[in-house]
């Protein structure tokens, strides 16, 4: 039996190597809830981008439901498997803190399903938000969706790690997930055993979880103006239980 192991250096890094298996587990996460989401927020017109945008699961559909959607992600391989799924998705390789658009391109910004909190630093996080806010127009909104940090903390306080077995088309995964002492990141191990060949993998990575208030103030100090705070992509109101912190943020 073959293993192969990969640290996680960075973010690229380890959804590059994990490619289509990476693909399997976000197709199986709430996309269509989260589509469903997207669209109650989202302008009929002008362009949308969509910050980290892996795959393309969201901008595919929504694209083909009437909105001008562009992509942008820092994994080429995630990008690669987006346009082998919709060859017409304009997508684009690069950097969430120093975004490759025109100040203004946007009418709007989605962040979907935790694809925000990657940056080493808390100041890449700030500069993120600030390129954020460069590319959007005057009023245009910013959608931005993240676990809840208040609610994973209160699961670990009864149990310091969590593991889960699941079976995906292709491979077998086991998830191992703890989060850091202080609660400020969230960490994942990832043993994959691929059907096919029976190869095991192994893949880690950490992303930052943020508070409510964090998030808000950080937004606030890029320049915007939190209007609505949602729980669940259902809509549901926000508490300190909630499985996620979305955010729906105006340019002032």
């Amino acid at each position: 039996m073959l293993v192969i192991k990969n640290r996680g250096e960075t973010t690229a890094n380890v959804f590059d190597e994990m490619g289509v298996y990476w693909a399997e587990i976000a197709d199986k996460n709430q996309t269509e809830e989260q589509i469903q989401f997207l669209k109650s927020h989202l302008k009929p017109k002008g362009y949308v981008l969509d910050l980290a945008c892996g795959t393309g699961r969201h901008s595919i559909p929504l694209s083909q439901q009437g909105f001008c959607m562009v992509g942008l992600d820092v994994s080429l391989k995630l990008l690669g498997i987006a346009k082998q799924r919709s060859s017409q998705l304009q997508v684009v390789r690069g950097d969430m803190q120093h975004l490759p658009f025109k100040a203004g391109a946007f009418a709007d910004v989605v962040s979907v399903d935790t694809s925000f909190g990657y940056l080493p630093s808390k100041v890449d996080d700030r500069a993120s938000l600030s390129e954020v806010r460069r590319v959007l127009f005057q009023r245009s909104i910013f959608v931005i969706d993240v676990f809840n940090r208040e609610n994973l903390v209160l699961r670990f306080k009864e149990q310091n790690k969590s593991i889960k077995e699941k079976d995906y088309p292709s491979f077998f995964l086991q998830q191992k997930r703890t989060i850091s002492g202080d609660g400020g990141w969230l960490c994942d191990s990832w043993t994959v055993r691929d059907k096919k060949d029976g190869m095991v993998r192994f893949f880690e990575h950490k992303v930052r979880l943020f508070g409510k208030d964090v998030l808000a103030g950080l937004l606030e100090e890029a320049g915007f103006a939190v209007e609505e705070v949602y729980g669940s992509y259902n809509g549901g109101k926000f508490s300190a239980d909630s499985p996620r912190l979305i955010i729906v943020a105006r340019v002032k």
